[in-house]
């Protein structure tokens, strides 16, 4: 069984490091062969191509693999999944933009008859929480409602932000200034992130609060559109922490030229490298309720964050899952219609994620 992972980046190598753990022989395609540092775990185990996504040779590197990954940026997502198609291999990567996984969505013809499998939104949020949201519809009678609650954090609160930098400024911004796509009423409608300012309590932290921000949801609205009529997702963050970048927001730090020199000051001042933590927690409301709840920190011992192992290895165990015959269907499907939720809750667990189910 062989993957490709397109782009050495901190999730790619995450993936790969959970693969060549599975067993799958793995090359890592990047266009800096300098990327295997940041992990020096995996330097002697994967093959190594230098590559350009952009270029033809992606084509002839991807007819060589079973299942190819893209961890790069979503904008490559929709050629490589077409090119995927073409090379009669399956396809998974991170989504990241409703509007790109759509249009990978509108593919799912063309793969199932070249016998493929594309599945966008493999890695936290979306990614987990569709195939937890699938799970609890499954399992409660009547469901009328989920509510989705995911937050990366560091472990306690750092400086005045009450909070440190796991991913690009640019994409954390987004999530702060695009809209929030939800079920209201059984409708699909859009409300502005950073608004719905809620508290939220997990043992052992301290106080948090979450609100709505965009890209959480993905496909999951216009799934779930007809048996649900109330679905959201919100971001966990220490307490205070919306109300500052309400400020911001407001002031008009994230618009235009001002949002540029807020990246820069934001890249700057946030703390990188510490230690992190992932709470999630999805609730469905039927005739009864039900919870599902991940708790998974930092590994120390293989200094890889919490958000890369519930990213990245999400997404390795839903392409095993492909080469293995788990997942047998094919044409191009969002996580929640394809993924096998007892199965991957089983491989969570086996990569000790602390995910537990209850009322």
């Amino acid at each position: 069984m062989s993957a490709l992972i397109l782009g050495g980046g901190m999730m790619g190598l995450a993936i790969a490091h959970d693969l060549i753990k599975n067993s799958v022989s793995v090359t890592i395609a990047d266009i800096n062969e300098k990327c295997l540092e940041k992990m020096t775990s995996i330097k002697n185990k994967v093959e190594f191509f230098p590559l350009d996504a952009k270029s033809e040779e992606t084509k002839k590197i991807m007819k060589k693999n079973d299942v190819v990954i893209s961890a790069l940026p979503y904008d490559f997502n929709y050629k490589l999944a077409k090119t995927a198609i073409e090379c009669r291999t399956h396809f998974c990567d991170l989504g990241g933009n409703i509007d790109m996984v759509e249009r990978e969505l509108s593919l799912h013809e063309k793969a199932k008859e070249a016998n493929v499998l594309i599945i966008p939104d493999c890695g936290l949020a979306p990614g987990i929480t569709n195939v937890v949201a699938s799970h609890l519809i499954k399992k409660i009678h009547g469901i009328k409602e989920i509510h989705i609650r995911v937050g990366g954090l560091p472990q306690k609160p750092e400086g005045p932000l009450n909070y440190a930098l796991f991913f690009s400024v640019h994409g954390l911004i987004n999530e702060y200034v695009e809209k929030s796509r939800i079920l209201r009423g059984g409708n699909i409608a859009e409300v502005e992130s950073l608004t719905g300012l809620e508290e939220i309590s997990f043992p052992s932290f301290p106080p948090l609060e979450a609100f709505y921000t965009s890209g959480g949801t993905s496909t999951l609205p216009q799934t779930f559109k007809g048996i649900l009529k109330e679905l959201d997702y919100k971001t966990i963050r220490y307490k205070g922490h919306c109300e500052k970048i309400k400020l911001l927001k407001d002031l008009g730090f994230f618009e235009g030229n001002a949002r540029a020199a807020t990246e820069k000051i934001l890249e700057r001042a946030l703390k990188k490298n510490v230690p992190d933590v992932v709470l999630l927690r999805v609730t469905g409301i039927g005739k009864e309720i039900r919870k599902i709840e991940l708790i998974d920190y930092f590994d120390g011992d293989e200094n890889i964050t919490a958000m890369m192992r519930t990213t990245g290895f999400s997404t390795a165990i839903i392409a095993k899952m492909i080469l293995d015959d788990v997942i047998t269907k094919r044409g191009a499907l969002p996580p929640e219609k394809c993924v096998p939720s007892d199965a991957f809750f089983e491989e969570l667990k086996k990569r000790k994620m602390r995910i537990r189910e209850g009322s």
